[in-house]
C-alpha cells in the first residue's frame, strides 16, 4: 500500500443478496463500521470478481461449469447484491483531496460511503470516480473506520439496450447466464489540488529519430488559477536510453485543462511486433508540484512506433476503398491472427494474473502476431495489453456492438459514445493496440440494413479519432450481402465461416476457401470437443458417451462435428468417446493448416486472416484450439506449423486422390519476415500409407523479404488402399543443415466426389433436424421434446 494509494482488493469483502429495493427499505446503506455487524455473517467475498463466483464459494450455486447448471443459475439474477468493504485512510492523506476510485463494475451500482450517498453508474468499461475528501475518518479502528457499501443492480436482460457499455451476452454460444460484480479494482487516492486525469502519447517517427508528443489532461480543484510544475522524465523501461527531463510552468484556471508538449528522441528505440524486431518500451514518469510539494504523479509505459494502413494491391477501386494493410513503423505488419475469445473466463472472479501469462505464452507458442477482441468478447484489461506489449503480440480491438440491430436515440447512442471514449483513453497508450474497430457483425441482416447501425459506426469513428491515431475500422464483415446493400464494396472484408456453418450448401474446404477473395478474413473456423480428463469436468459422466444434453448446451454442433470428420476421414469417426474426440481435433487442425495456408499465400493481396478462435471464456466443444482449462487441442500444432513467420506451404486443389493418380501440388514460400533468404534449400518427400517413400528432392532457391511466391510443382503417382492417408513432408534449410521451416500435410487416398457427397447427406440431416427439431441443441435429443 502506498501512502496515498489503498488497493480495496482482495478477499476481505462480504457481499448479501436481497430482492431489488429492498436493502434500502433494509437499511443497508446506513450500516455502521463495526466488529459483527449485521454484514457478519453475510457471504465472503472478492474483489476484483463476479456475483455466481461469490455465490458458487458460499455454496449457493452448484458448480457452474458442469453440465447445464448455469442456466439452473439464472435465478441470481432476479437480485440485487450489497457489497461491503472497511478500510483505514493514511495520516498521509490527511488535508489531500482524496477520491474514491472504481476501475470497472458491471454493471449497473450504487455507492455509498460512511451512510452518505456518493451517487451511481452505469457502463461496464469506463472507470468512475467519487470524491471523498469530506466523507472520509482518519481514526484507526480494527478492520477500518471507513464503510463503504456497492448496491449492485441485477444485470441487464436486453442486450441491445446496453450494447458499447457491456459486451455481448446473447448470441450462438452464449449460456443465458448474464456476467456481473465488481470486476476491476476499487483504490482510494489522494492528490493535491491539482492532479492529472489522463495522459496520451503518441509517437512520430523522423528517420532514425522521433518526437514523443504528450498530453496531459489535469484538474485544477481550486476556485483560482493554479501556478504549478509540470515535470516530465522519460527513459527506457526496458532498454538503454538516454534519459530526458522537461520542467514545464503551467497556469491552469479552474477545472479541466489540458497540457501538451513534446519530447524530442535521437536514434529512437522502436517497438516492433515480435516477429518484425524487439519491443522497446519507454517509461514516462510525470509530477505536478507547487513551491516544491508534489501533487500528482504518473507513470506511461508505452513504445515509440507509428501505425498507418494502405490499400491492398490488386482490386479495383469499385472492389476497394478502405486500406486494410497494416503499417508498423513503415514496413508491412501480415496478421497472423486469431479472434481472443477471452477472459480467460467469462466469470470474472476466475481470472488470475498467471491465467493471462500463460495463455498469451502459448498465444506466442503458435506463431500467432495480432489478436483480434470482437465485439462479442470485452475489451481486455490493461494488463492483457501490458503482457502483450511485452510479447510483441500486437492487438486489434473491437468495442461491444455485436449482431443486433441498435437505434441512435439519445439515450442509447451518448453514453454508449462515452464508453467507448473511456475504452480508448485506458488503452491508447500500450504500442501493441494497433486497431480499433466499432461492431461485429452489425451488417448482417435485413433488420441491420433498416437499422442505424452504420451511423452508430460512424458516430463511434469520430471520437476514436479525436482520442487517438490508432485506425479505426467501422465493422467486420463489410462485404456480404447485407453490407453490400448499405453500400460497401464488394471485397473489402468477409467471416469465411460458411465452411463451417454449412448454412446454404456443404462444399468442401478445397472448394470454399479458395472462392473467398477479399483484403481480409477476420474470422474463419473449425471445431473440436477437448481432451477427455477436460470433458470430465464440465459433463456429467453419464452424458460424456453417447453424447447428452450437456454437450450441445457447451456449444457442440454434434452433427457438424461427425461432417467434418466424414470430409477429413471418410467417416463419422463415433465407435469411441475417445476416436471422436481425436478424431474431431484433428480434422479441426487440417481444416484450419489449409484455410490459413491457403490466405497467407495470397499476401500481399490479403493482409489479415484470423482463426475464430484462440480460446474461450468457458468450457466448451467448440472453437478454441486451446481449451477453457488452457491444454491445447491437438489443431494447435497445425495451427503453428501453419503460422510460421518463414512457412513452407502446399497448394493443392484436392485432398482426395485415387490409386494411380498423379497427385498434383505446388510448393510455396511465405516470408512474413523482412529479410531475404538466399542459397537455401528446399526438401520435400512424399509418403504412402505404409510410410514407403513415392516420391522426394530438392533444390536450392531464394525467397524474397515480406512475399509469397510459388517454388515447386509437384508431382507423384499415389499408391495405396482407399480410405488410407499419405502424408506431404515439405522442409527449408540453411546451407549448414538448420532448419528454417518444417511443414507437413496429411492427405487421403480416395475418390473426391464420393467424399462431397456423402458430406452432402450429412448436411442433408443436418436441415432437416434444425426444420423438424429446431436451431438450438435440443435437436440433437429428439427425447427433450417428449418428456413424457
Amino acid at each position: 500500500m502506498h501512502e496515498l494509494e489503498i488497493d480495496l482488493g482482495g478477499n476481505h469483502w462480504k457481499m448479501e443478496k436481497i430482492r431489488p429495493g429492498a436493502g434500502i427499505k433494509e437499511g443497508f446503506h446506513r450500516l455502521p463500521s463495526e466488529y459483527q455487524g449485521t454484514y457478519f455473517n453475510w457471504n465472503q467475498a472478492s474483489v476484483p470478481g463476479d456475483v455466481y463466483t461469490d455465490l458458487q464459494r458460499a455454496g449457493e450455486l452448484d458448480d457452474l461449469l458442469m453440465g447445464r447448471n448455469m442456466h439452473r443459475a439464472r435465478w441470481a439474477m432476479e437480485y440485487e447484491y450489497w457489497y461491503v468493504c472497511k478500510f483505514n485512510a493514511t495520516e498521509a492523506m490527511r488535508g489531500k483531496q482524496i477520491q474514491l476510485v472504481f476501475e470497472g463494475v458491471d454493471y449497473g451500482c450504487e455507492v455509498w460511503l460512511n451512510g452518505q450517498y456518493l451517487g451511481a453508474h452505469e457502463g461496464m468499461f469506463s472507470p468512475f470516480a467519487f470524491d471523498i475528501t469530506r466523507q472520509t475518518r482518519f481514526e484507526q479502528w480494527f478492520e477500518g473506520c471507513n464503510i463503504l457499501m456497492v448496491r449492485l443492480d441485477p444485470p441487464p436482460r436486453n442486450y441491445r439496450r446496453v450494447a458499447g457499455r457491456k459486451f455481448c451476452f446473447s448470441g450462438d454460444y452464449m449460456p443465458g447466464l448474464v456476467p456481473f460484480g465488481i470486476w476491476r479494482s476499487v483504490k482510494v487516492r489522494a492528490t493535491g489540488l491539482v492532479r492529472f486525469e489522463a495522459v496520451r502519447v503518441e509517437s512520430k517517427l523522423e528517420g532514425a529519430d522521433a518526437t514523443v508528443e504528450v498530453e496531459a489532461e489535469v484538474r485544477n480543484l481550486a476556485f483560482d488559477p493554479s501556478e504549478v510544475t509540470l515535470s516530465a522524465r522519460l527513459s527506457g523501461e526496458n532498454c538503454d536510453v538516454p534519459e530526458t527531463v522537461q520542467e514545464l510552468a503551467c497556469r491552469l484556471g479552474p477545472g479541466p485543462g489540458k497540457v501538451r508538449f513534446a519530447i524530442p528522441v535521437r536514434q529512437a528505440r522502436l517497438w516492433w511486433p515480435w516477429d518484425m524486431g524487439e519491443q522497446h518500451l519507454h517509461r514516462l514518469d510525470l509530477a505536478l508540484s507547487r513551491n516544491g510539494e508534489t501533487l500528482d504523479t504518473r507513470s506511461e509505459v508505452f513504445g515509440i512506433r507509428e501505425i498507418s494502413m494502405a490499400m491492398n494491391p490488386g482490386f479495383t477501386p469499385d472492389e476497394v476503398e478502405n486500406p486494410w494493410t497494416f503499417m508498423v513503423n513503415g514496413r508491412r505488419h501480415f496478421l497472423r491472427s486469431a479472434c481472443w475469445g477471452g477472459p480467460p473466463s467469462y466469470f470474472y472472479g476466475r481470472n488470475t494474473p498467471k491465467k493471462y501469462a500463460d495463455r498469451l505464452a502459448m498465444v506466442r507458442e503458435a506463431n500467432i502476431n495480432n489478436l483480434r477482441i470482437f465485439g462479442w468478447h470485452p475489451a481486455e484489461v490493461p494488463a492483457f495489453y501490458e503482457l502483450c506489449d511485452r510479447l510483441g503480440i500486437t492487438v486489434w480491438t473491437n468495442f461491444g456492438f455485436a449482431t443486433q440491430a441498435f437505434e441512435a436515440t439519445p439515450e442509447f447512442l451518448d453514453p454508449a459514445l462515452r464508453e467507448c471514449e473511456a475504452i480508448v483513453k485506458e488503452r491508447r497508450n500500450h504500442p501493441s493496440n494497433i486497431f480499433w474497430m466499432g461492431g461485429e457483425e452489425v451488417y448482417f441482416s435485413d433488420a441491420h440494413v433498416d437499422s442505424d447501425n452504420k451511423r452508430i459506426m460512424e458516430e463511434v469513428g469520430k471520437v476514436v479519432r479525436q482520442a487517438t491515431s490508432v485506425p479505426y475500422g467501422l465493422a467486420s464483415p463489410m462485404s456480404g450481402r447485407y453490407g453490400q446493400k448499405l453500400g460497401f464494396k464488394s471485397k473489402e472484408s468477409a467471416h469465411a465461416n460458411e465452411h463451417y456453418y454449412s448454412a446454404d450448401e456443404q462444399t468442401l474446404m478445397e472448394e470454399y476457401y479458395p472462392a473467398q477473395d477479399y483484403c481480409v478474413i477476420p474470422e474463419l473456423t473449425a471445431a473440436s470437443a477437448p481432451e477427455i480428463d477436460s470433458l470430465r469436468k464440465f459433463i456429467p459422466e453419464s452424458e460424456l458417451w453417447p453424447m447428452g444434453p450437456s454437450w450441445g448446451y457447451h456449444w457442440a454442433d454434434i452433427t457438424i462435428l461427425k461432417m467434418l470428420n466424414v470430409e477429413v476421414f471418410g467417416n463419422e469417426r463415433t465407435g469411441s468417446l475417445e476416436e471422436f474426440v481425436e478424431a474431431t481435433q484433428q480434422a479441426h487442425g487440417i481444416i484450419a493448416q489449409f484455410a490459413l495456408e491457403h490466405f497467407r499465400r495470397r499476401k500481399p493481396r490479403v493482409s489479415a486472416v484470423a482463426l475464430c478462435h484462440f480460446l474461450t471464456y468457458l468450457p466448451d466443444i467448440k472453437w478454441g484450439i486451446i481449451d477453457y482449462y488452457g491444454r491445447k487441442k491437438l489443431a494447435f500444432d497445425h495451427v503453428k506449423r501453419a503460422y510460421q513467420p518463414l512457412l513452407v506451404s502446399l497448394e493443392y486443389a484436392k485432398r482426395r486422390w485415387r490409386p494411380g493418380e498423379v497427385f498434383e501440388a505446388e510448393i510455396w514460400g511465405v516470408n512474413d519476415l523482412h529479410r531475404d533468404f538466399k542459397g537455401i534449400s528446399l526438401e520435400w518427400r512424399v509418403l504412402d500409407p505404409d510410410g514407403k517413400v513415392l516420391g522426394e528432392g530438392g533444390k536450392a532457391i531464394d525467397i524474397k523479404a515480406d512475399g509469397a511466391e510459388a517454388l515447386h510443382s509437384l508431382r507423384c503417382t499415389i499408391q495405396g488402399r482407399e480410405g488410407a492417408f499419405f502424408t506431404v513432408e515439405l522442409a527449408l534449410k540453411e546451407r549448414s543443415g538448420t532448419v528454417l521451416s518444417e511443414n507437413t500435410h496429411i492427405l487421403s487416398v480416395g475418390d473426391q466426389q464420393k467424399a462431397k457427397q456423402h458430406c452432402q447427406r450429412i448436411h442433408a440431416e443436418l436441415m432437416e433436424e434444425k426444420e423438424n427439431l429446431g436451431k438450438g441443441y435440443y435437436r440433437y435429443h429428439a427425447e427433450l421434446w417428449n418428456l413424457d
